[in-house]
């Protein structure tokens, strides 16, 4: 049972980093420095712990952390809603507003979140103020693709380096060349010669991951150049980078 909660605790954690990439509009194959991630209970950091390299392989990125609180990644902002408060305080809403708003948004919203209530002050009464009457809004930081859910949540750091951003090229262009294969009909151990004739930017990233990229794709050659006449090729654009890639089949 221990087992089973644990990786339903990771497949939330993988699912709220899919969710902050949809978000943030970037591909899973586009490498990330980091995911960090806000639990509910203190017991789920080590679970955490445990599961950082399976976490950082499914999302694409180079490094998972425990955040101590999600207000490192966030700001919350409190929205007292009249409907609820109206109705329970009538008169004393105004007060009772007031009270919530001069709160430290970042410990009130995190409260709240995790469903829990908040208290305040007014006239020398203690109230007790319950999640559904105050709306909790939250703002990622810069650089940053945030996904929550109650008090789970994932921050991913989307801000990529050249390294990153040669590397997403890399596994982008893999990923292409491997469409092409599978398009002219070879089969998974055909060998090939590749060809890229493409921009600067490409072809650097393809120099830089030059041995990944054979591996990937079972090229024994890779050439920086035109396609020769009559063998599948294709017009490619990645990220703004164009170019025209080809594959010769190898005889064994």
């Amino acid at each position: 049972a221990n087992l089973r909660a644990e990786m339903a605790l990771v497949r939330k954690l993988a699912s709220l980093g899919h969710a902050a990439r949809n978000l943030a509009g970037i591909k899973v194959r586009q490498p990330l420095s980091e995911a960090r991630f806000s639990v509910a209970r203190a017991e789920e950091r080590p679970v955490l712990e445990k599961y950082a390299g399976l976490l950082a392989a499914e999302l694409n990125v180079k490094q998972v952390r425990s955040l101590e609180s999600a207000n490192e990644m966030v700001t919350y902002q409190l929205s007292p809603l009249p409907e609820q408060l109206g109705q329970k305080y009538k008169a004393r809403f105004p007060a009772v507003r007031e009270a919530i708003l001069k709160l430290d948004s970042g410990a009130a919203g995190s409260i709240l979140i995790a469903g829990d209530p908040i208290h305040v002050v007014v006239n020398d009464e203690l109230l007790e103020i319950q999640p559904h009457e105050v709306e909790v809004r939250s703002e990622p930081g810069p650089g940053l693709a945030v996904a929550s859910e109650g008090s789970y949540l994932a921050a991913l750091n989307t801000d990529l380096t050249s390294e990153l951003a040669r590397e997403g090229l890399a596994r982008e262009f893999v990923h292409r060349v491997q469409v092409l294969r599978k398009e002219a009909g070879l089969e998974i151990s055909d060998r090939i010669h590749l060809y890229a004739q493409v921009s600067l930017d490409l072809a650097e990233a393809l120099k830089f991951h030059r041995e990944y990229i054979m591996g990937e794709t079972l090229a024994v050659k890779l050439s920086l150049d035109q396609p020769p006449q009559g063998g599948p090729a294709k017009q490619i654009a990645l990220n703004g980078e164009k170019g025209i890639v080809g594959i010769i089949a190898q005889e064994d």
